[in-house]
């Protein structure tokens, strides 16, 4: 069926939110849509607030809510039924899963209205052998449920009213995806239903398997696709990620913020009230090579924790080079006061007592005199140290130069979007896995953040952002929060300093998004540090025909996992009698070697997976 002039238009929108909370891209999305619509329908899966349920209002003609069960697919099904299809030339379902449009929609529906087709899509999934949660499901090439429309041909056809008044009962994110988005397509089409899709992503398939989440930058750029998919800003580094490796997040966010009229504050708005600061740097990896400048920033603040004297004359020395900023130096005792007056003497020193942590002084009591100043640059020598003896004075050295603000500031001046700069942290030896130690601090840091009304999104199951020794440079409005933070002496003591995750977390809670810095030289060792050290850690668990990183990850939980289950259910004497197979007696090997912390460590919480068929070679 082609539409012609004055064909009327039903969109049926789903949508869900944990809060209740209509962000401002929802708002926008809706508003450009409802211009090409007779009626649009607002599905709410739960409850919105009174503020947020006002502004759906204005862009929408009827709003009808729901007990939160049966995802979008079941939504779609409420609002469509709720309406005479009858009255409709073509139905729009979509949901809340994109952000766009960075176009005018006019192109695509003054497109898809000349071609002859019963139901249409703006991309399709190519399909696949097998399902990855069923091997035995396979997946038919299929129009994609976030955005499909259906024509009166197929609105008024008995089989597609039955079709959703049968629909099973979706009960999960797979239930969604099994029971109708990969069927639907292959089910009407049997039936001789004509289908297409706005978006021709086959070309682009040689090079990534679903160009929609690999390559969003050149559907948009060269495709004149008008949307992109949320999820593209909060998935893991290792999916995805076939073209280009790993990038296409940051490409894409830079596109959309240099290259369209589509406002990065909505993006920004969404993230950071709704997902973890370390899902989002995982996916965005906003990286940024420090760069000399001439500006004189008169309006920077640096502050220096010096605890020791270790290092005293390299951050002196530091401070002394930015750029016509305020320096004030923090001491613990008159000693070092003396080192550094001496070295510095254009210094404002204050003398930290009753044992008070430097970052502690600085949002407690210095805060107020920072009234005036734009940027905090805060430096410290309070580093935790090597085997317990050596200083990593790798870390400072990198640091200084990272965030030195006559090389960072400028980055800062063009990025209203960052809040937070920090040093990329350093791997090596006890090093190597800062954001993963977020696990033994979480718990505290939570309970802080919420007495204190700093909101943001906190998963304990997640990895965090960090800089060791918290060190950073900010804007300070980005940070504010932290001066009604209850510090404490005893937190900076720790092996695991929380003071090295507050700065991103108040960032955050303020809507601005966290950037590390860190010059190609520096760069490329800490590359090196970190493959060597990935390297060593998989080759334990790798085999000549089981090398890459999914199949060695699943093999390490599933041995642990068949560890776990049989550790303490034999004795000795019954491991030696019992007809076990290879695995097993080396698992009952192992149970008297290691001991079940070092187990428990690894492991974490047990999470029911299944593995896929993997036997050890």
């Amino acid at each position: 069926m082609i539409l012609g002039a004055g064909a009327k238009r039903l969109a049926v929108f789903a949508y869900y939110d944990e809060d209740g909370v209509v962000d401002d891209y929802v708002i926008y999305l809706l508003a450009a849509v409802r211009k090409f619509c007779e009626k649009q329908i607002v599905v709410v899966n739960g409850t919105l607030t009174k503020k947020s349920e006002a502004a759906v209002r204005e862009v929408c003609d009827e709003i009808i809510s729901r007990d939160n069960s049966g995802f979008d697919i079941t939504a779609y099904k409420e609002g469509f039924l709720s309406e005479n299809a009858a009255d409709y030339d073509e139905v729009l379902f979509y949901n809340q899963t994109v952000f766009g449009p960075v176009c005018p929609l006019d192109d695509m529906f003054e497109d898809m209205s000349a071609r002859d087709v019963d139901f249409w899509g703006l991309t399709r999934h190519k399909g696949a052998k097998a399902a990855s949660w069923d091997s035995k499901i396979p997946i038919n090439p299929h129009v994609q449920s976030f955005f499909f429309a259906v024509r009166k041909p197929l609105l008024t056809d008995e089989r597609f009213l039955s079709y959703w008044q049968n629909l099973p009962e979706i009960k999960t994110y797979w239930d969604a995806v099994g029971k109708h988005e990969i069927n639907f397509t292959k089910h009407f089409s049997d039936y001789g239903f004509k289908w297409e899709v706005y978006i021709d992503t086959v070309p682009l398939e040689k090079y990534n398997d679903y160009p929609l989440m690999g390559m969003p930058t050149e559907l948009l750029k060269e495709h004149g696709c008008p949307f992109f998919k949320r999820k593209s800003f909060i998935c893991r580094r290792h999916e995805y990620t076939t073209f280009p490796q790993g990038q296409a997040a940051q490409r894409l966010y830079d596109y959309v913020r240099t290259c369209t009229d589509y406002p990065v504050a909505l993006i920004n708005e969404n993230l950071t009230r709704t997902v973890t600061q370390g899902e989002i740097s995982e996916a965005l990896t906003l990286y940024f090579e420090p760069k000399p400048s001439e500006i004189a920033h008169s309006d920077t603040a640096v502050i220096l924790w010096c605890k020791t004297s270790d290092m005293v004359t390299e951050l002196s020395n530091a401070a002394a080079k930015q750029m016509n900023a305020s320096v004030f130096c923090l001491c613990p005792n008159a000693e070092i006061v003396d080192e550094i007056s001496a070295i510095m003497p254009q210094g404002t020193v204050f003398v930290v007592t009753n044992g008070a942590h430097g970052m502690q002084y600085l949002f407690k009591t210095l805060w107020r005199q920072l009234d005036g100043f734009k940027y905090i640059l805060y430096l410290t020598n309070d580093i935790m140290t090597l085997l317990g003896e050596f200083y990593d004075a790798t870390t400072l050295v990198a640091a200084l130069e990272a965030i030195a603000v006559q090389n960072s500031s400028a980055m800062l001046d063009n990025r209203e979007d960052i809040g937070v700069l920090l040093p990329v942290t350093v791997r090596h030896q006890e090093c190597c896995t800062l954001q993963n130690q977020w696990k033994y601090v979480a718990p505290d840091i939570k309970a802080k953040l919420r007495a204190a009304e700093i909101n943001v999104p906190f998963g304990e199951d997640k990895s965090g952002v960090a800089s060791r020794a918290g060190m950073f440079l900010a804007r300070r409005e980005a940070i504010s929060p932290l001066s009604s933070y209850a510090f404490e002496s005893d937190d900076f003591d720790r092996l695991y300093s929380p003071c090295e995750y507050l700065a991103p977390l108040a960032a955050q809670s303020k809507g601005y998004l966290t950037a590390f810095a860190c010059d190609t030289k520096t760069a490329f060792a800490q590359l090196a540090n970190s493959d060597a050290i990935v390297e060593d850690a998989l080759s334990m668990w790798a085999t000549p025909s089981k090398m890459t990183y999914d199949r060695i990850h699943f093999r390490m939980q599933a041995i642990l996992d068949f560890y776990y289950d049989r550790r303490y259910k034999m004795t000795l004497e019954q491991a030696f009698n019992a007809k076990l197979s290879f695995k097993e007696k080396l698992w009952i090997i192992l149970q008297i070697i290691l001991k079940p912390e070092t187990f428990k460590k690894l492991h974490g919480d047990k999470k029911e997976q299944a593995p896929p068929p993997d036997d050890l070679d």
